[in-house]
């Protein structure tokens, strides 16, 4: 009986958890005159023709059970508004190298960006821009071209 009565206040102890957990961080209820205050402001738009900065050449080995199966080079290229935010870009791009090669690790190592030997190039892309945005911002970067991409095998 003593089992049962401590089961059931755990329980309780566990639900009353949840519930004050969700009350606490769950989604907050929006008042009328917030909806127009969180919308994203416009982009600008641009005057020129695009600038572009290359990034790369980087080389992400693919790992196998046992040894390096692979070689991957990946080269970029980034679409910007203009010269000042492409010299900016330059500055950080070994921020950018950095956390591209972590993010290729990572996709390949869960199978996002590569399907058995071949590599998925909309998945790299997307993978690519996702880790633009969190280096740099959103809204510095408008895509992420490759430029190249290389595989070879290592016997």
């Amino acid at each position: 009986m003593k089992k049962i009565i401590l089961l059931i206040l755990a329980l309780l102890v566990l639900i009353g958890a949840g519930v004050g957990g969700y009350v606490m961080f769950g989604p907050k209820p929006h008042k009328e005159g917030e909806e127009h205050a969180e919308e994203k402001p416009k982009k600008k738009e641009r005057t020129g023709p695009p600038v572009f900065v290359q990034v790369g050449p980087m080389i992400v080995p693919v790992l196998g059970a046992k040894t390096v199966e692979q070689n991957i080079m990946v080269t970029v290229s980034l679409e910007v508004d203009d010269d000042v935010v492409r010299d900016q870009v330059r500055i950080q791009s070994p921020r950018l190298v950095d956390a591209y090669v972590q993010a290729l690790y990572g996709g390949i190592d869960k199978g996002q960006v590569i399907d058995g030997q071949v590599l998925n190039i909309p998945a790299l892309k997307t993978k690519l821009m996702e880790t633009t945005e969190k280096v740099l911002g959103p809204d510095v970067v408008h895509d992420v071209l490759i430029q190249s991409v290389s595989q070879r095998p290592v016997y």
